[in-house]
């Protein structure tokens, strides 16, 4: 799993998780959340399809704000 934005940036709620943000795995880059709860960073959601390129991703991401 990788993240678009540095971790000290994104916002959590109480329960750990995360704003929607752009991450990317093996698959592609992609809009989902994380989860810290368990005092570590893991994935928790994905709200979109998998796009090619982050900026794909960040378009995609324009629709959730």
């Amino acid at each position: 799993m990788q993240i678009q934005k540095q971790i000290k940036d994104i916002q959590f709620d109480n329960d750990g998780v995360s704003e929607a943000i752009v991450m990317a795995s093996a698959a592609g880059w992609y809009v989902g959340k994380i989860d810290k709860s368990e005092g570590f960073i893991q994935p928790y959601n994905r709200y979109s399809g998998y796009f090619a390129t982050p900026e794909e991703a960040q378009k995609e991401l324009e629709l959730y704000a």
